[in-house]
């Protein structure tokens, strides 16, 4: 393993934004992991782990520390039992499409989904009625504090929304290496999962007893449709988060907004961000090189500026824009690290 001094962030972010890390390793193993992590702390270096980049943008300033490249790999498949293991640095959506060519259910709708298994925790990923939560068992991670391998069961993770143990009371703790999911294989009583747009799809084209490979090619269809590509245009996917709101605060906007659409969330309302965006005049707005993507309202493009206070300018004005409209504060889905 190879420690590099002062590289470029933007050529590894799907946003392509950031300045230089003062360190850079890329990590294929635990004991290279361990190997780097022991550095940092020789150095009193802090520390970051990259996957692939999709999630997180970093300011101008760049990084001053360790950025770890995770290239820990490795699928194993029980097509009985349904027990899916990925080393963390594995693509996320090639062990959805290895899932489904087994006929295993649980994560097909999360199809598209940029970025690698070790990030797939650390967020919840979510999308089409489904989130990564619900297959969960074990995630193996070094734990920089005890300087051991550990494993964290699905309640130690403790999912909420867009979030979990690793983003909030333990941020920075640990370092994923490898996830297991229990899945369930797809027979003649498999159910979609139900979300409008999946079933609406389903019903014009009368599929009535979808496979995981429909619901698959379904969710990538709907997405190309409506998302860019980031090898295309610059973006970290969605945006913001989608709000929580209380039932009042929901049945207030409903009044001036009878068509805004929103879903019950446990005891509250999600609202849709990329709705309030819109409804708030801002798609398809373009300043200083970021625009607001004219399929949905929910992405920022990159259009070509190396500037984060160009980002961070738009992400200011939306939230602004929006919370001056309907009273509702929108959260980035990315971590920004400026």
């Amino acid at each position: 393993m190879e420690i590099l001094k002062n590289q470029p962030l933007a050529s590894h972010i799907t946003m392509k934004l950031g300045g230089d890390a003062s360190y850079m390793a890329e990590v294929t193993t635990e004991s290279d992991l361990q190997e780097a992590i022991a550095f940092a702390k020789e150095r009193s270096l802090n520390v970051m782990v990259l996957g692939g980049g999709s999630n997180i943008i970093f300011g101008d300033k760049g990084y001053d520390g360790l950025v770890i490249i995770n290239e820990i790999k490795g699928v194993t498949i029980d097509e009985q039992s349904g027990v899916v293991r990925a080393g963390s640095g594995e693509n996320w959506d090639d062990l959805v499409a290895a899932s489904v060519a087994h006929n295993l259910a649980g994560i097909e709708a999360l199809s598209l989904i940029p970025g690698t298994v070790g990030a797939a925790p650390v967020n919840n990923i979510g999308a089409y009625g489904q989130e990564v939560k619900d297959t969960i068992t074990l995630v193996r991670a070094y734990d920089t504090q005890t300087n051991a391998m550990v494993e964290l069961t699905n309640e130690e993770c403790q999912f909420s929304y867009r979030n979990s143990v690793f983003k909030t009371l333990q941020y920075g703790r640990y370092i994923i290496t490898s996830v297991t999911f229990q899945l369930h294989v797809a027979d003649d009583a498999y159910s979609p999962p139900s979300y409008a747009s999946v079933q609406t799809m389903l019903q014009n084209q009368n599929i009535t007893e979808p496979s995981v490979k429909t619901i698959r090619d379904i969710v990538i269809n709907i997405r190309k449709a409506k998302l860019p590509d980031p090898a295309v245009l610059a973006n970290t996917g969605s945006f913001f988060k989608n709000p929580i709101v209380t039932k009042d605060i929901c049945n207030n906007l409903l009044l001036s907004y009878p068509t805004m659409p929103y879903f019950e969330h446990n005891n509250n309302v999600k609202l849709a961000a990329g709705w309030l965006i819109e409804a708030a005049g801002l798609k398809g707005l373009s300043k200083d090189g970021i625009r607001v993507y004219d399929k949905q309202a929910l992405v920022l493009v990159n259009d070509g500026t190396r500037s984060f206070q160009s980002l961070l300018n738009m992400k200011n004005l939306i939230q602004q824009t929006v919370f001056d409209k309907f009273g509702v504060m929108l959260e980035p889905e990315p971590e920004i690290i400026a």
